[in-house]
């Protein structure tokens, strides 16, 4: 319980950069206050309260952490990151904030967590020296100093206009999306492009709860923008497999000089192979089934339905325990029958890894192959899907006015949290736990028919 309270409930113990996401709890309570409009001191309170709890738990628990890891700064120790932040913000007492507007808010959100973190790495003198003070002090000390300074910096940012500055780049008047939409649907596009859940059914949700229309030209272009946010995760998460399979490529001789023979013996040629046959059999059904699929995409009802469908599959595949088949094992027939699931993935609601993941292992291929074959062949499917999109609507797309910030925005909160949804994908899969993301697509189907019904 210990080292679960200094670790933030789980958040030091993820993957990639642990302190970071020690950061971002705060930094969230911190806009949604402020879009709520609440007075300055009640946020200032509410950071107060922050820095104290963080601190208690710090120093209290973390000689635990400290003696269990045998490490002086155990990276999943985070409440000293979670006291920093809060104390960066306590410059809001200084602040109008009432006055600001939504963009404003969202970068001086923003900028205070990414200055507290240049703060936190950096170290600037004294911090190095404060954390060498003994037991969690030095752990605390260090990020409470480092918050100060960003704290006064952010506060200079306001004065000297170089916050509404950036607001007005990032969220112009003109423009109906701003950072705020931006970061959550690239969040929501980074994590359910992955996880077995359907990011074309959140989206299709998100943009009716914005009230957004997805044909305008600027939401087309913010589309293409966020899906090649997801390739990027997926060139990241994988790219010891892609670089292994690429020099498979180039060495095909020793496998022999007849292409039946280097496609059975060549696990880089197999593997190529089965992908493009999976790849053409998926733009062949996708086509075939164009304008059935874009007429779903406006009906929340086929999209609550669909779910129903994807959490039903995710528990049938979680049933089937024992996989024996490798990559050389899978043929063609096994290729075209993911295919077809990918291409039944384009409905809405119906999650393409989901579908093809759970394809693969129902077919007997192991879990480990089946998550990797999927997002292998995910690469060629979005990017396919993103040139389609380009060329078909691209007279829309280059009338559209959408300002370079909400993207650049966009597109980075799709490929870091899509690198993260990866790596849980891929736990949770080897492990037989899909069923956790059936009852979340059966919840989500039930709320979405609520909400129409309401």
């Amino acid at each position: 319980m210990k080292r679960m309270l200094t670790s933030c409930f789980g958040l030091g113990r993820l993957p990639v950069a642990p302190g970071t996401w020690g950061s971002l709890p705060v930094m969230v309570i911190f806009g949604l206050m402020c879009q709520l409009h609440l007075p300055e001191l009640s946020i200032s309170i509410v950071m107060a309260a922050l820095v104290l709890a963080g601190s208690v738990v710090c120093v209290k628990f973390a000689p635990a952490a400290i003696a269990a890891t045998g490490n002086n700064d155990p990276g999943e120790v985070v409440a000293d990151e979670l006291a920093g932040q809060a104390v960066t913000f306590l410059a809001v007492m200084f602040l109008s904030l009432n006055t600001l507007s939504t963009g404003q808010i969202c970068i001086t959100a923003v900028l205070g967590f990414l200055l507290f973190r240049l703060f936190d790495i950096a170290k600037p003198w004294p911090i190095h020296k404060l954390e060498k003070l003994p037991k969690g002090w030095g752990i605390l000390a260090d990020d409470l100093l480092a918050g100060i300074y960003a704290g006064i910096v952010l506060f200079f940012c306001h004065e000297i206009g170089l916050v509404n500055y950036i607001s007005g780049i990032f969220n112009p008047e003109d423009s109906s999306l701003n950072v705020l939409h931006a970061a959550v649907l690239g969040i929501v596009q980074g994590i359910t492009e992955f996880l077995p859940v359907s990011s074309s059914g959140h989206l299709v949700l998100f943009e009716n709860l914005f009230d957004f229309d997805p044909e305008t030209p600027e939401m087309l272009l913010f589309d293409l923008a966020v899906h090649v946010g997801t390739v990027a995760a997926i060139f990241i998460v994988f790219r010891k497999s892609i670089a292994a399979l690429a020099r498979n490529l180039f060495v095909c001789g020793k496998y022999g000089e007849n292409p039946v023979e280097i496609y059975q013996k060549s696990p880089g040629v197999h593997i190529l192979v089965l992908a493009i046959i999976a790849t053409f059999v998926t733009g062949v059904f996708g086509l075939l089934g164009e304008k059935y699929f874009t007429a779903a995409r406006g009906s929340l009802v086929t999209v609550a339905s669909m779910w129903f469908i994807t959490g039903t599959l995710l528990l049938i595949t979680d049933l089937r325990k024992k996989t024996r088949l490798g990559l050389r094992q899978f043929g063609i027939w096994a290729a075209i029958v993911v295919g077809i699931a990918q291409a039944a993935a384009i409905m809405p609601g119906i999650s393409r890894s989901g579908a093809t993941i759970c394809a693969a292992i129902l077919i007997g291929l192991r879990r480990r192959w089946a998550v990797e074959f999927s997002f292998l062949i995910a690469i060629p499917a979005i990017l396919g899907a993103t040139a389609v999109h380009l060329i078909k609507d691209f007279a829309q797309i280059s009338s559209g006015g959408l300002p370079i910030g909400p993207v650049l925005v966009g597109t980075a909160a799709a490929a870091l949290t899509g690198i993260l949804a990866l790596k849980l994908l891929i736990k949770t899969s080897r492990t037989a736990n899909l069923k956790y993301f059936a009852f979340y697509c059966y919840i989500l189907a039930c709320f979405v028919l609520v909400y129409l019904l309401r």
